[in-house]
C-alpha cells in the first residue's frame, strides 16, 4: 500500500526546487541548432527524416508538448537517448559538447511528453532516460542542473504513490541537487533519507511481484536495467569523486548512497 507520508514528504523536499515542467527544454532549445535539429531527426538511417523533423521542430520553437507522442518523433529521440558522445564508435549522435546537447534535448523531451496521460502507453523504463539525461547535463555549467532539477522535480510530483520508478526519480534529484553550486548540506540528508524511503517502500509493496530480497538495491526494482552501469558511475563521481565540494556534514549520508548502488563497479 502507497504510504501518504512519504508522499508528503516528497512534496516537501520537492518544493525547495521550484520545481517547472518546462524548465530544462526551454534551456536547452536555444543550444539546439538547425544542423543539430536535421541530425536528431535522421537517427534512425535517415528514414522519414521531414516528419520527424516537422514534429522536432514543433517541440524546439513552438515548446509544444506532443501528446500523444507519435512515431515521428519518438523514435530519433529514443535513439539519440542511447548515445554516447564520449565514444567516437557510436551512431548515431555527435562527439563532444554538441553530442551532449542532443542527448539532453532528446531526454528532456522524453521526459516531458511522459507526463502527458496521452502517452503513457508508449513510455516505460524512465530511470534510462533520467540517467542518460543527467550524464549529460553534468557536462555543462551549473545552471544545467538548476534547470534539470526544475523540471525532474516537477515530473517527480506528478508520479503517483506505487509508481515503481519513483525511487529512481529521487535518485535524480539527489544527483542534481548535490551538482548545484550551493548546497545545503541537511536538505542532502533528507534527500538521502527520502531515496531510502522510496525504495524501500516499493521492495516491500506487495502489490509489485518483485524485487526478491537478495535483488540489487535500487536496481532490482526494474527490468529496465541498461543503463545500470551508468547509474553506478555518475552517482559515484558525483557523490564520492567530488565530495570535497559538497557539505562535510552530508558526506557520510551521501557515500552511503553511493556504495548502496555500489558505484564502484
Amino acid at each position: 500500500m502507497p504510504n501518504p507520508d512519504l508522499h508528503e514528504q516528497a512534496r516537501g523536499l520537492l518544493s525547495h526546487f521550484d520545481p517547472d515542467p518546462d524548465a530544462l527544454l526551454m534551456w536547452l532549445a536555444p543550444q539546439i541548432d538547425d544542423a543539430l535539429l536535421e541530425e536528431i531527426a535522421a537517427a534512425d538511417y535517415g528514414m522519414d527524416l521531414d516528419e520527424h523533423l516537422a514534429a522536432l521542430r514543433r517541440i524546439r520553437d513552438d515548446g509544444v508538448v506532443l501528446a500523444p507522442m507519435r512515431w515521428e518523433p519518438r523514435e530519433v529521440l529514443e535513439l539519440i537517448r542511447w548515445s554516447e558522445p564520449e565514444d567516437p564508435q557510436w551512431k548515431p549522435g555527435r562527439m563532444g559538447p554538441d553530442g551532449h546537447r542532443m542527448r539532453a534535448f532528446a531526454c528532456a523531451a522524453l521526459l516531458r511528453a511522459a507526463a502527458e496521460p496521452a502517452n503513457w502507453p508508449y513510455f516505460d523504463g524512465e530511470n534510462q532516460t533520467l540517467i542518460q539525461l543527467i550524464a549529460s547535463v553534468r557536462q555543462f555549467e551549473p545552471v544545467a542542473a538548476v534547470v534539470a532539477l526544475r523540471s525532474i522535480a516537477w515530473r517527480a510530483l506528478l508520479l503517483p504513490p506505487d509508481e515503481v520508478e519513483r525511487p529512481f526519480f529521487a535518485l535524480a534529484v539527489l544527483l542534481l541537487a548535490a551538482l548545484r553550486h550551493e548546497v545545503d548540506g541537511q536538505l542532502l540528508c533528507d534527500l538521502c533519507d527520502w531515496v531510502i524511503a522510496e525504495e524501500a517502500a516499493v521492495r516491500l509493496d506487495p502489490e509489485h511481484a518483485f524485487p526478491a530480497a537478495s535483488d540489487p538495491w535500487m536496481f532490482g526494482l526494474t527490468f529496465f536495467n541498461a543503463r545500470d552501469y551508468v547509474w553506478r558511475s555518475v552517482a559515484w563521481q558525483i557523490l564520492v569523486e567530488r565530495s570535497a565540494l559538497l557539505p562535510l556534514a552530508a558526506r557520510e549520508r551521501l557515500w552511503d548512497i553511493a556504495v548502496r548502488l555500489d558505484a564502484r563497479a
